[in-house]
C-alpha cells in the first residue's frame, strides 16, 4: 500500500502540490479508494448470501434475524479491511497512523460485539424451532452471553483508548467491586435468580401458573433474565420479578398437564340429620331402582349412597382407570359430613375437565335425594322429599 501511496504522492507532486499535501492528498485519495473497494466487495457478498443462503426455506422463516446477522458480520469484515489497510496508507505520520489504528480497533470491537449478539440471537430462534423449545434456558443464556460480551468490549475498549493492558482494566476494577454490587444489587439479584430458574426447569413459555402475591393467575407469554410476562385469564399481564420464583410460593400446573389426568378432589357435604340406618325395605328399594347391588351391604343410606357413587366413578368413561379412584368421608365438621371424590380425568383440557365435573356433581346433587340424604345448605332451605 505505501507503494502506490508513493506513486500518486509523487503525480500530486507533478502538478504543483508540496511534498506535505502530495502526500496527504495521496493518502487520503487511497484511503477514500480502500473504504469505496472495501464497500463494493461487502454489498456483493451481502447480495450472494441473500440470494443462495437467505433464501433457503429454513432460514426465511427468520428473515430479520438473519439479515441484521449478515450486516453485523460483513460491518465486521468492513472495518477489518479498513484496519489492515488504513493505518499503512499514513505510515509516514506516526501520529496519524496510531489514532486510526485506534479508532478502528474500537470499531472493530465494537462491531465483534454486534456480531457475537446477533449470531446468538439468531442460533436462539433456529434452535427454538427446531426443538420447539419454550423453557427458560435458551433466553436467559443468551442474555447472559450478551452481556459478558459486551463487557468483555466495554474492557478492551477502555484498555485502547488508556493504551493500557485489559488486564490493568480488570485489577483495577477488583477494587470497585463492593460499590458496583451495591449499585447493581437487584440486577445481580435477578441475574442469579434468573439463571436459577433456568436450571431448575421452573417456568417455561406456555406454563400456567398461579402466584397469589402478584395476583397472577394465567399463562406464561414471555421470560427475560430478570422478569417473567404472566398473561392473566381476564387478558391482563402481570410482570413478576425472576427473583420472587425463587424466594415465594407458586403453583405451576405443567406437570398436571403433562400427567395421565386431571385430579378432581370436591366433597359433597351431607346434612347429619338425614343419615339413617339400612332396612330391609330401604335397601329392596334401592336395589330396585338399581342403585345398589343385592350383594351390598351398607349399614346407611350414607354408606350406601357412597357405595353407588364409587360405582360410579368406576363405570365413567371419562374417569381413569390408571390413577386413584375413591370415594371418601373427612373430618365432620358444622356443615354436615364431607363425603369427597378424589378421582382423575382422561382429558387434561380445562373446559372438558369442568364440564366432566359438572356433570358428575349435577348427578349427585339429583341422586342423593334418592337415598333420603340431603345435601346441606346453610340457608336452611326446605328439600324435596326424596322420590
Amino acid at each position: 500500500m505505501t507503494y502506490f501511496v508513493d506513486i500518486v504522492a509523487n503525480w500530486f507532486s507533478t502538478i504543483g502540490f508540496n511534498a506535505f499535501f502530495a502526500r496527504l492528498a495521496s493518502s487520503c485519495l487511497c484511503a477514500l479508494t480502500i473504504a469505496l473497494g472495501s464497500m463494493v466487495f461487502c454489498f456483493t457478498v451481502s447480495m450472494l448470501l441473500k440470494r443462495f443462503i437467505i433464501s433457503r426455506k429454513e432460514i426465511r422463516h427468520h428473515y430479520q434475524k438473519t439479515a441484521k446477522l449478515r450486516s453485523a458480520l460483513l460491518r465486521l469484515v468492513f472495518f477489518w479491511i479498513l484496519q489492515e489497510w488504513l493505518p499503512e496508507t499514513f505510515n509516514w505520520n506516526e501520529w496519524t497512523s496510531h489514532n486510526i489504528s485506534r479508532l478502528l480497533s474500537i470499531a472493530m470491537v465494537i462491531s465483534t460485539a454486534l456480531a457475537v449478539c446477533a449470531a446468538v440471537t439468531w442460533l436462539m430462534s433456529l434452535e427454538k424451532v427446531r426443538s420447539n423449545a419454550k423453557n427458560l434456558s435458551s433466553k436467559v443464556m443468551v442474555q447472559i452471553l450478551k452481556i459478558i460480551t459486551w463487557c468483555a468490549a466495554s474492557i478492551i475498549i477502555i484498555s485502547i483508548l488508556m493504551n493500557k493492558s485489559p488486564v490493568l482494566i480488570l485489577s483495577g476494577l477488583g477494587a470497585l467491586t463492593a460499590v458496583l454490587m451495591l449499585i447493581f444489587k437487584d440486577s445481580i439479584v435477578g441475574l442469579v435468580a434468573g439463571i436459577q430458574v433456568a436450571q431448575n426447569d421452573m417456568v417455561r413459555v406456555g406454563d400456567w401458573i398461579t402466584m397469589s402475591k402478584f395476583n397472577a393467575d394465567g399463562t406464561v407469554i414471555d421470560i427475560a433474565l430478570t422478569t417473567v410476562k404472566v398473561r392473566n385469564f381476564d387478558n391482563t399481564v402481570t410482570m413478576i420479578p425472576s427473583s420472587a420464583l425463587i424466594s415465594d410460593a407458586f403453583v405451576n400446573w405443567r406437570y398436571m398437564s403433562l400427567s395421565k389426568g386431571r385430579r378432581i378432589k370436591r366433597p359433597v357435604w351431607i346434612s347429619a340429620t338425614s343419615i339413617r340406618e339400612m332396612t330391609a325395605e330401604f335397601k329392596k328399594d334401592l336395589v330396585d331402582r338399581n342403585l345398589i347391588l343385592e350383594t351390598d351391604n351398607p349399614i346407611s343410606n350414607l354408606s350406601a349412597f357412597e357405595i353407588w357413587l364409587l360405582r360410579m366413578l368406576e363405570e365413567n368413561d371419562d374417569i381413569t382407570k390408571e390413577l386413584t379412584c375413591m370415594v371418601r368421608q373427612t373430618e365432620p365438621s358444622d356443615t354436615g359430613i364431607p363425603v369427597e371424590i378424589y378421582a382423575f380425568t382422561k382429558t387434561r383440557d380445562w373446559e372438558e375437565y369442568e364440564k366432566i365435573q359438572t356433570a358428575i356433581f349435577d348427578l349427585i346433587y339429583i341422586t342423593a335425594q334418592k337415598f333420603s340424604l340431603q345435601i346441606y345448605q346453610r340457608t336452611g332451605d326446605k328439600y324435596l322429599p326424596a322420590s
